[in-house]
């Protein structure tokens, strides 16, 4: 079993994996009951809202997310919107992480065309193969402030870690994914804070079962 211990952004706050409706929906009024602007919303657009959370949640769960995060705050005065998402997949690699860092590379950069970048870096927990680039996401009307569909276009921040065989972990991979739909704000804002998570992360054996520990920074 793996244990993946990391350092997240004070600014974040956990997302939760494999809820139940019931829990998806105290959390989205918890939310919801901070926000200024938020307390007139109907209970016909929170309930889409609580069940499209609830569909998240499930989906991370299922894709081997083990810690989410979002964050929602102003930089220079504009809203910020960013979320993190922290998964442990299966990779058999034969044993050398810096060839499957770099067979990654290769790879993800070959699928994702010109408009990605990206290197291996030795992070203090290993090899890590490392991608920025921008995607477009269609956000639909009932969650759209005009009512109808609106294209984003969203800063992407990956990272695809091998984990090492002497964390307990034989042919798995930890991958590190960010995200921000206020592309302006990557450089100067989200960058400094993907580094320093990434330099945070380290990995582990665990008799308890695979998990993670997030701690502020």
């Amino acid at each position: 079993m793996i244990r993946v211990d990391f350092s997240v952004p004070t600014d974040f706050e956990d997302i939760p994996i494999g809820t139940d409706f019931e829990t998806a929906w105290a959390e989205l009024n918890r939310r919801c009951a901070r926000l200024a602007g938020m307390e007139d919303l109907d209970q016909e657009k929170l309930g889409r809202m609580a069940r499209a959370l609830h569909q998240v949640s499930r989906f991370l769960k299922e894709a081997g997310v083990v810690y989410a995060a979002d964050c929602l705050h102003l930089f220079r005065g504009e809203p910020s919107l960013g979320s993190l998402a922290v998964a442990v997949v299966d990779f058999p690699y034969g044993g050398d992480t810096s060839t499957a860092a770099r067979g990654a590379l290769r790879g993800v950069l070959q699928s994702r065309g010109p408009e990605w970048a990206g290197s291996v870096i030795d992070a203090p927990c290993g090899p890590a193969a490392v991608f920025t680039g921008g995607q477009s996401y269609t956000v639909s009307p009932g969650f759209s402030a005009s009512g109808e569909s609106v294209d984003v276009l969203t800063a992407q921040f990956h990272a695809l870690i091998p984990i090492p065989e002497s964390a307990g972990a034989e042919g798995r991979m930890c991958l590190v994914a960010f995200s921000t739909p206020n592309v302006s704000h990557w450089a100067e804002c989200y960058a400094p804070l993907m580094a320093s998570t990434l330099r945070s992360i380290r990995f582990m054996e665990d008799g308890q079962g695979e998990w993670t520990s997030a701690r502020p920074c």
